[in-house]
């Protein structure tokens, strides 16, 4: 392997304070991303959204995992089932963002109709066509699972169960927030089609900006007025990851905590390798994103808002982290993309002080180290 300049790659350490970084070239050679495809993307659990959309028979979300289009929707049993979004007779694809198709799923192409549980209801003309079972142009299904009221999907049959894979994950959002399973889907949290979904970076600058805190100090002064760094630590564990700090001030310049406020953290778990569940000081709510590459130079950003039933979103905190937080989160990883293909960047140091962890940058070598062992580094 070679890094930007053409010099040979030094691989990554096992101690974080003694490791380099990965080469920019990772981040934008379009063979990389072909590659993370087949390793990472089409092999691990990705975050469709949550069982609160699918309420009712017939309802839908769909989901783009690095090229591949699926949907889940809530089967006539009432169960929620999972299936790649492609008719079988040309290859249309079936459904398109969320929504609800009651009893049938018709192909706009052709008018092919499918059964919930994704059986071939009816195919125009085909009752006199020789050797035409409908029952060989079933719907290919994806596998599906549910964990605290969240949908995820994996396009490897053969993948571990995601409940077997972080299940100190489960049980620590489980303790933090006892009444995760209380939360439903906020609209009010729901931004515009088309805003907010599409950064021009590489899903991993934003991943890794996600993972330490070593920027905030510089980055977003009115975070750190919220969030005292002091007490700030990133823990990396098999497959998943936790940043967790201290609300510093309630009065401050992100938005007002209340001091009966029932949520006085602010708390990130990352789960390999593009989900991000994400707790801030105030009412019980929490917010779970995901990022997928659209290339290898952008990516898309989709998620969801969640809060108790009934209960509004707090709008100071909602305008915070979208007008000020995310801008400055934007302007970071579209900087980094642009840097990372410089002729001039090599490979750079992981920032590890023991007696200031809120500083360090363990968590993001975690998360290459992890990224080289699977894609064979």
């Amino acid at each position: 392997m070679r890094s930007n300049d053409g010099r040979s790659f030094v691989p990554l350490h096992s101690d974080p304070a003694r490791s380099r970084t990965l080469p920019g070239y990772i981040y934008s050679d379009p063979r990389v991303l072909d590659e993370e495809r087949r390793r990472i993307f089409h092999k691990s659990w990705q975050l469709a959204g949550h069982i609160t959309e699918i309420a009712s028979v017939g309802d839908y979300i769909t989901v783009d995992i690095a090229g591949q289009s699926v949907f889940v929707i809530r089967g006539k049993d009432g169960a929620p089932g999972a299936f790649f979004n492609v008719c079988q007779h040309r290859a249309h694809e079936l459904l398109a963002g969320k929504g609800n198709v009651k009893s049938v799923i018709v192909c706009p192409y052709h008018a092919w109709a499918y059964d919930l549980d994704g059986s071939l209801r009816n195919a125009r003309a085909t009752t006199r066509q020789p050797e035409f079972d409908p029952k060989d142009y079933s719907l290919v299904p994806v596998r599906l699972e549910e964990m605290l009221g969240f949908l995820f999907v994996n396009l490897d049959p053969e993948a571990k169960p995601l409940t077997a894979l972080v299940p100190d994950m489960i049980e620590d959002m489980k303790t933090t927030m006892p009444w995760i399973g209380e939360l439903t889907v906020n609209r009010e949290g729901e931004r515009p089609e088309g805003e907010f979904g599409r950064l021009q970076a590489n899903w991993k600058v934003l991943a890794e900006n996600c993972l330490e805190c070593y920027h905030c100090g510089p980055a977003h002064q009115a975070f750190v007025d919220l969030v005292d760094i002091g007490t700030y630590e990133c823990r990396v564990y098999s497959n998943w990851i936790k940043s967790h700090g201290e609300v510093n001030h309630l009065e401050n310049r992100a938005y007002d905590v209340a001091a009966d406020a029932p949520v006085k953290v602010n708390s990130y778990w990352h789960m390999w390798p593009n989900s991000e569940f994400g707790l801030f000081p105030g009412e019980r709510s929490l917010s779970a994103f995901s990022f997928s590459p659209l290339n290898a130079e952008e990516t898309r950003t989709s998620g969801v808002m969640l809060t108790m039933p009934g209960a509004p979103l707090q709008k100071e905190r909602l305008a915070y982290v979208r007008d000020v937080l995310w801008p400055e989160d934007e302007g970071i990883c579209k900087s980094v993309h642009r840097g990372l293909k410089s002729l001039g960047y090599r490979q750079g140091r992981f920032v590890i002080d023991p007696q200031e962890p809120g500083l360090s940058e363990n968590a993001v070598h975690g998360f290459q180290r992890k990224y080289a062992e699977v894609m064979g580094l």
